[in-house]
């Protein structure tokens, strides 16, 4: 992940959805920000100021929860974001229904719809687009540089690592219970971000978790995923806490949104969960346990 050669064609691919609107007009913009990853880049960029209103994703940071919510990225209601008078509606291809969004922009509401990120790379790209959108480039070059000094160092250690330890990631999210990510999904593309195999990539999409499935899964690291802290407790799942990653210290339970929205906390995220790993057996090691010395 070269930093200079990235920035640069982030920047060139911007106007494929960066949309029509002048630096100057962004400047006394109001947004509306429809995307937890998308407000807490807003807010790194230090524009927080212009936000009248977020969806009910946008969890971080605190201050986010002092702004009038809008509702569901997925369910955005035409009048709840109307009534905030907004400029600029900043939201991803995820948005939903199509037709509050093509209504927003008949009564002059600039919506611009994001790519979805699922990598590093798209993570930064994003930012960059970001930025232009609202005037703050060099701000965006900035945190851009510093995410990708850690995605480069964690990149050296995917190498130097040599295998693919499997890791199980569960969503834990309140009443929808707890879910194995499978392919196709966010955990896949984070568990691929840190040269992890998927322990249940055998699974499309998001599934209900079994007991069954946790035990043949026999991961090397597990990471829980919670919508909200205290979500997931491990006595109610006794079959997980059998497992050696878990007796051994390979595990993780955190925010969902740090782990799986790929927004500016991504590098933590990564650092997190390089950590909990097991190291990868030497040459040494292996040819010793083959003797059984």
């Amino acid at each position: 992940m070269r930093l200079t050669g990235l920035l640069l064609a982030a920047l060139l691919a911007l106007p494929a959805y960066a949309g029509s609107a002048s630096n100057a007009g962004a400047k006394g913009s109001r947004i509306v920000s429809a995307d937890g990853a998308v407000t807490e880049i807003l807010f790194a960029l230090g524009v927080e100021d212009r936000l009248v209103g977020v969806d009910t994703t946008s969890k971080y940071p605190e201050d986010v929860n002092q702004l009038p919510k809008v509702g569901y990225l997925r369910a955005l209601p035409f009048e709840g974001v109307l009534s905030l008078e907004p400029d600029h509606l900043i939201t991803t291809e995820e948005a939903e229904p199509e037709q509050t969004l093509q209504r927003l922009e008949q009564v002059g509401v600039k919506v611009t719809r994001l790519p979805v990120a699922q990598s590093p790379e798209q993570t930064l790209q994003r930012i960059m687009a970001i930025g232009e959108l609202v005037d703050r480039e060099e701000a965006a070059a900035r945190l851009a540089a510093e995410l990708q000094v850690v995605f480069t160092d964690i990149d050296k250690k995917v190498a130097a690592r040599g295998s693919a330890p499997k890791v199980l990631l569960l969503l834990a999210a309140g009443g929808h219970g707890v879910s194995f990510g499978g392919s196709h999904t966010g955990a896949d593309a984070l568990l691929k971000a840190i040269g992890a195999t998927n322990a249940v990539s055998n699974i499309r999409g998001y599934k209900p978790a079994s007991r069954e499935a946790i035990i043949s899964a026999n991961p090397d690291a597990i990471v829980v995923a919670e919508s909200a802290p205290g979500q997931f407790r491990i006595a109610d799942w006794p079959e997980l806490a059998q497992l050696p990653a878990w007796k051994n210290g390979h595990r993780y339970v955190g925010d969902s949104m740090m782990l799986l929205s790929f927004g500016p906390r991504l590098a933590e995220a990564l650092v997190i969960l390089d950590g909990i790993l097991p190291e990868a057996p030497t040459a040494e090691s292996t040819l010793a346990s083959r003797h059984g010395d």
